[in-house]
């Protein structure tokens, strides 16, 4: 299961919904189950140059998650990692998520496990729904799925609405 539509179906389907906020840790446990996978989030301090990291050891993914940043970066931290995992998992058994320095052969995972994590956290469905019932408020917004400010910024940006410009 690579999809992300298919994997949003699904986490409907098995109520992993609170309003609009998934519930991106039961998202995880429901993909490593679909997988025949024991994948786990793990909250351990790390350098804060550190988001998170998947690691496969003695037969289970880890995602380790930064307790040190603050919960939405966590969550979008997991829904990175997890996007690694449903994506990369063949190709690495370690992924480490620095938050100011990509390794230039990484950008091209980095950016799929980005775009990821975007579409999983603030599927285009729900976000044009929000938008269409008059939130206007990036910061409402991004409170409204937990994600961070600038996230939904970049999101809805993506999506092609035109932000307005303080004076």
């Amino acid at each position: 299961m690579t999809n992300v539509e298919q994997l949003l179906r699904q986490a409907a389907d098995k109520s992993c919904y609170d309003g609009d906020k998934l519930n991106i840790e039961k998202v995880v446990k429901m993909v490593g189950q679909a997988a025949n996978e024991t994948v786990s989030v793990n909250y351990i301090p790390m350098d804060s140059s550190i988001s998170g990291v998947l690691e496969y050891d003695n037969g289970i993914w880890l995602i380790k998650v930064n307790n040190k940043h603050n919960s939405k970066r966590q969550r979008f931290t997991i829904a990175h990692e997890l996007g690694h995992f449903m994506l990369h998992r063949n190709k690495s058994a370690l992924f480490e998520d620095k938050v100011f320095f990509r390794a230039v052969e990484k950008d091209n995972m980095e950016y799929a496990a980005n775009s990821f994590a975007a579409l999983l956290l603030m599927p285009e469905s729900r976000v044009r729904e929000a938008v269409n019932d008059g939130m206007r408020n990036i910061g409402a917004l991004a409170d409204r799925f937990g994600v961070s400010s600038p996230a939904m910024k970049a999101r809805v940006v993506e999506l092609g609405y035109k932000l307005k410009q303080n004076d």
